[in-house]
């Protein structure tokens, strides 16, 4: 298990002062769980923006400003975890959200350029990995996000440290659909390709870097996936009530331990 030392708690700075509690001294509780009962990789589908401003009787954007924080937050505190959780995912804007009215896509493709540019220099800062999941085609009117999403990724594509991925113009039907065209024209390329399981990850948004979700995480009480396709291929749900622009990183921690305690068998037999 990581030493007491790297789990957090108030570390002196170069003139002696403290810095802020990490996570790890926060919630005491992460700290008994062993190394090998956290997911390596988180996937958060924030849900309930617009009900949590409807109930506060504010504009639905107001709503997704603050899930926007809360989105910052919590890659910041997670990732303070790198060691234990190396891949921390957010599903940002799904194909399906394209039937929205078109300011409200304006706004949250704004709202996606904005957030990226917020947290960059803690990726620089943390060594951490940026990759987008999802059509990159969606960019094209949305040029000021394509362009931020694009260098932030090349930028970053040195980091070895814990990947944040976040997925915007992304359905599991249209990865596969995506997919399949790819490996038609690498057949086509090469009639004797054999074709695996390795090939197929490879041909995946990411390059076959991000791994199925050990954990997703749907907020606001709804219990769907809503098409994640391989994203949430054998990941164990949870489904806090709690609407996302509420949530901090106490509802977050309170699913990694309820994680740790899963038996996951993946079709074998429950362990003794």
């Amino acid at each position: 298990m990581i030493g007491a030392e790297q789990r957090g708690g108030i570390v002196p700075t170069h003139d002696g002062s403290p810095k802020s509690r990490g996570i790890w001294e926060r919630f005491p509780e992460l700290g008994k769980i062993p190394n090998d009962r956290f997911p390596k990789n988180v996937f958060i589908v924030p849900d309930g923006n617009g009900r949590w401003a409807a109930a506060k009787r504010l504009a639905i954007q107001a709503g997704h400003e603050r899930g926007s924080e809360v989105i910052v937050q919590a890659y910041r505190d997670l990732n303070e975890l790198s060691e234990v959780i190396p891949y921390v995912g957010v599903w940002g804007f799904s194909i399906d959200n394209l039937k929205r009215s078109p300011q409200e896509v304006s706004y949250l493709m704004n709202l996606f350029d904005r957030t990226v540019k917020k947290v960059y220099p803690d990726l620089v800062k943390n060594n951490s990995r940026f990759v987008h999941i999802g059509r990159k085609d969606i960019f094209d009117q949305y040029p000021s996000l394509g362009r931020t999403m694009a260098e932030v990724e090349s930028d970053t594509k040195g980091n070895t440290g814990q990947v944040l991925y976040i997925a915007i113009g992304f359905s599991g039907e249209d990865q596969e659909l995506r997919i399949a065209q790819k490996l038609a024209e690498a057949v086509k390329a090469n009639p004797n390709l054999e074709v695996t399981t390795e090939l197929l990850h490879s041909l995946r948004d990411g390059e076959g870097l991000i791994p199925s979700a050990d954990l997703v995480i749907r907020t606001s009480g709804e219990r769907r996936l809503s098409g994640l396709g391989w994203i949430a291929e054998g990941s164990e749900l949870c489904f806090p009530n709690r609407l996302f622009p509420a949530c901090t990183t106490k509802d977050f921690v309170r699913e990694l331990v309820d994680f740790s305690k899963r038996d996951r068998r993946f079709g074998g037999r429950p362990t003794s």
